[in-house]
């Protein structure tokens, strides 16, 4: 039930979030469907199954199962990061009307353009740097969770090409650094563990 609280200040959380999710969005709800941080939420959720039901298919053949601790640990960050933050101000001519987007929808695009690539999801996403200032400069840190088929180069390379093309595209920032960090390497049935770079 709706109090106030909640992601987004909907009154729903993500518990109840994932429920909506799981049953196609119906009944509607309109505190859910036109709430934004609701939505980045959903979305999320979206990218997330098609990754899930990969590793569900790889459980089914006997692999390790999927830790149901990280599974709570990147919903956890999905739910702190779709908070809208700190607004960044678009540079603009015109000193009557002020273009923002927040921190949050930021966050998104970048998980949004990570999660686009195949057997990628998007554990957190981090802005060091002063989003407050136009044009400011930050470094984008984000975690992620990989499906192993592919080296870890060429998947780290994809994921770093299309969050810089989603963040010059919409971002009134200076990107200076794209750094990401494998934190988990799941392994489709029958597949070795891989070497890591030295």
């Amino acid at each position: 039930m709706a109090d106030g609280a909640g992601v987004g200040g909907s009154g729903y959380d993500l518990e109840f979030l994932s429920a909506y999710h799981d049953r196609g969005r119906s009944p509607r709800i309109a505190a859910i469907d036109d709430n934004p941080e609701c939505q980045a939420v959903l979305a999320s959720l979206d990218r997330f199954g098609t990754l899930s039901r990969e590793l569900l298919a790889r459980d089914e053949a006997e692999a390790e199962p999927v830790d149901e601790g990280w599974v709570g640990s990147l919903l956890a960050n999905i739910t702190r990061e779709v908070r809208a933050g700190r607004d960044i101000r678009y540079p603009g001519s015109d000193p009557t009307t002020e273009l923002t987007i927040t921190e949050g929808a930021v966050r998104e695009a970048v998980r949004a353009a990570g999660d686009s690539v195949p057997g990628v999801l998007v554990g957190s996403v981090d802005l060091d740097g002063d989003v407050t200032v136009p044009l400011g400069e930050v470094r984008v840190e984000l975690k992620i969770s990989v499906v192993f088929r592919q080296p870890l180069d060429d998947v780290t390379r994809l994921v770093r090409g299309a969050v810089h093309s989603a963040l010059a595209a919409n971002v009134p920032l200076t990107v200076t650094a794209i750094d990401i960090t494998v934190d988990d390497i799941h392994l489709p049935h029958g597949t070795t563990t891989p070497e890591m770079p030295s």
